[in-house]
């Protein structure tokens, strides 16, 4: 009976997580994350990489955002967004981010035909 139990709590749990990382990838690009940190959470100029960074450290920033502090004048940019996010959004969004895999190896893979034509 215990093995069964086991088995259950296991199984939910993965599949809790893998959920959790679905609704966190939603949200990611539903939010416009991506406009300044990137399709791939890979960062740009002054915008972070968020693209496989430790969970707690990732929840501490967006509550800090949530609660209007912030270390740096550019981060403060962040406080609307992360003022409309609820605990179980803020858990979804950044296991999806802390674990984050990569779907396309081909990011900003220019097609030439279509840009150059036959001249």
């Amino acid at each position: 009976m215990k093995v069964i139990f086991l088995t259950l709590i296991v199984s939910l749990t993965l599949f809790g997580s893998s959920n959790n990382y679905e609704v966190g990838k939603a949200l990611y690009n539903d939010r416009g994350c991506s406009n300044c940190h990137g399709t791939y959470a890979e960062g740009s100029g002054s915008y972070p990489k968020l693209a496989n960074r430790s969970k707690k450290f990732l929840l501490y920033k967006l509550k800090e955002f949530r609660a209007g502090r912030s270390t740096k004048q550019i981060q403060q940019v962040m406080f609307g967004f992360a003022k409309n996010l609820n605990d179980k959004e803020m858990d979804a969004l950044t296991t999806f981010l802390s674990n984050y895999k990569e779907e396309s190896n081909d990011k900003y893979q220019l097609d030439y035909d279509i840009i150059g034509g036959d001249n």
